[in-house]
């Protein structure tokens, strides 16, 4: 092994040398107590020493790690550079090959100073609590630093709410604040994520909040508030009660976002006098001023009705985190970051993993998404850097299938690509080749090439006409009033291209749990394409009534039951 040593997310400089020594059992040498706890695993009383040592830098994070024959020597800047030194060191140990190691030299530090994860928990899974923790771990060991749990829907016990909480499984007080310390331990920070003015459908359904909604086309309530109410930021202050105080996190992700309804019935004339943008501002100023004069903490809102608006960028409240997010290969991080830059509002960049709305995600948009995004908010200094993991229509992809854009987010935020093109579409290639061994050796226990094939999975799109955010067969498959005879070769080419895929996963040797989840998926997109291509079949009805089980069993797993109707039942429409 002396010189095949890779770190995920790749350090900011590194050499390794041509040399080779071994090494025997390990002992710490550390006079900070507080650090000890992260390599307790390596002091076994041995006589290779492994050197943790304070030292002075400006940067937050900031490690280095030397390695040679007489042992590992450590520095760090801070706490948090000592943690971060400690998850490379773990990797380098585990890459000992009979004992067998090389000189490696390193000097790291993140390029963008929060790097976090986002899950939605309100569409589809709702995670139990040791899934959860095991996600933490994940991040950690990949040098995240804050995890948010995007919330729009009655999942959380809030306590103004008891009657509707009720009904249905939530996440409780304790289970947040278990979660929070957990995260902690982890530097890992928590964000409350929750929709305050779009995407309330799930709320303005019940009768007595249903009058604080804007009325639809349908003459019904829609799922965005009416912000003229005073009784709308009434609601959000008692669904805020009691929720924002199980955070220790010192920022609240407000949502804001898809306000489609803003303009329409009640609130036309206002629109019309003032401005959908202007009155967008003013509300959200209000739901700003709550989260800093009430809860002392600062607001993050999504920035897409902002960009429609731009001129109330002007309007953006003082100190608010406007998060610039797109999910497509060409959505402009580039002008919109530059923009955001020159205003000087604080800002994250928050692509997307591309995984909803295909079954097996985008891969090639993806990858391209996700490091563009970092790229771009490095670059024109964003503080954050936020991956957004959507559950529209049920939440049907599973971890396995997700791992890939988990591992880019988390190379590409730590050291991020450069802001010249050509330079970074090298970049792009050795991160997706070492998330790729990552997978493999670390999270699925495969032989090579596993993961490479659930990249390739994933780009199944490829054969399809443009579409955007998600597939052309998820939306076929969904309103299949629009199948024209064209597709049926498209979804035969897709068919054919996805079944020799499988026959190599299966001939794979990987984790049960890991090849039980790309299966599935992959026998989603299967399905999907026969019926697309040849209606109904005996054929096709074998395949979901082998998918459903088996989505089903791998969902409870990790999951809690709620949810689960919300695309079993989708598959069984189809197979009926």
């Amino acid at each position: 092994m002396t010189n095949d040593i890779y770190i995920l997310p790749i350090p900011q400089k590194m050499t390794v040398k041509e040399d080779a020594f071994k090494v025997g059992k390990t002992f710490v040498k550390c006079d900070d107590d507080r650090i000890k706890p992260f390599i307790a695993e390596f002091d076994l009383n041995g006589d290779y020493p492994i050197t943790f040592n304070a030292c002075i830098n400006e940067k937050t994070e900031y490690y280095t790690v030397n390695m040679t024959k007489d042992g590992i020597g450590v520095s760090y800047s801070d706490i948090e550079g000592a943690y971060r030194a400690a998850t490379t060191v773990k990797q380098l140990m585990a890459q000992a090959e009979n004992g067998e190691f090389s000189t490696v030299e390193i000097e790291d530090y993140p390029s963008i100073k929060n790097r976090g994860y986002m899950l939605d928990i309100s569409r589809g899974k709702l995670p139990k609590t040791e899934y959860l923790k095991g996600l933490v771990d994940l991040l950690s060991s990949l040098k995240y630093n804050e995890l948010q749990l995007y919330v729009d829907a009655i999942v959380f016990d809030f306590k103004h709410f008891s009657k509707y909480t009720k009904e249905t499984e939530t996440l409780s007080a304790s289970d947040i604040r278990m979660l929070a310390d957990y995260c902690k331990e982890r530097f890992i920070k928590l964000v409350p994520n929750i929709n305050t003015f779009g995407h309330m459908s799930m709320w303005t359904a019940k009768e007595e909040i249903a009058p604080l909604a804007i009325t639809g086309d349908d003459g019904k309530p829609s799922q965005t508030l009416n912000p003229l109410k005073k009784e709308s930021i009434e609601f959000i202050e008692k669904l805020l009660d009691g929720y924002i105080s199980c955070f220790d996190s010192d920022r609240v992700n407000v949502g804001m976002d898809e306000t489609v309804d803003l303009g329409k019935n009640e609130t036309k004339e206002a629109c019309d006098k003032l401005g959908v943008g202007k009155v967008y501002t003013d509300y959200l100023g209000k739901i700003c001023g709550i989260i800093t004069d009430k809860y002392n903490k600062t607001p993050m809102f999504w920035d897409d009705i902002i960009f429609k608006h731009p001129e109330q960028l002007e309007n953006v409240p003082e100190n608010a985190i406007v998060m610039q997010w797109g999910y497509e290969t060409e959505h402009h991080y580039d002008r919109n970051c530059k923009r955001i830059s020159e205003k000087g509002l604080r800002f994250y960049v928050c692509p997307g993993t591309s995984m909803w709305g295909s079954y097996t995600g985008r891969s090639n948009n993806m990858l391209v998404n996700i490091t563009s995004a970092a790229e771009c908010g490095a670059y024109y200094g964003a503080e954050g850097f936020l991956l957004t993991e959507w559950g529209d229509e049920g939440h049907p992809q599973f971890p396995t299938t997700s791992y890939l854009p988990l591992l880019v987010g988390a190379g590409a935020s730590w050291n991020c690509m450069s802001h010249d093109h050509e330079i970074a579409y090298g970049q792009r290639k050795e991160l997706l080749d070492s998330c790729k061994r990552y997978m493999d050796e670390k999270l699925c226990k495969a032989d090579k090439g596993f993961a490479d094939k659930v990249f390739r999975m994933g780009n199944y799109y490829m054969f399809e006409d443009l579409h955007f955010n998600g597939t052309e067969l998820y939306h076929l498959i969904r309103n299949q009033g629009d199948i024209k005879p064209c597709h049926k070769a498209t979804y035969e080419k897709v068919g054919a291209y996805m079944k020799e895929l499988r026959q190599e996963i299966e001939n794979t040797d990987a984790s049960e749990r890991a090849k039980r989840d790309v299966l599935v998926n992959c026998d989603i997109v299967i399905a999907a394409a026969l019926v697309i291509a040849n209606g109904k079949s005996e054929k096709s009805c074998e395949m979901f009534d082998k998918i459903i089980p088996e989505f089903e069993a791998l969902w409870m797993e990790d999951n809690h039951r709620t949810g689960l109707e919300i695309f079993t039942g989708f598959l069984k429409k189809n197979r009926e």
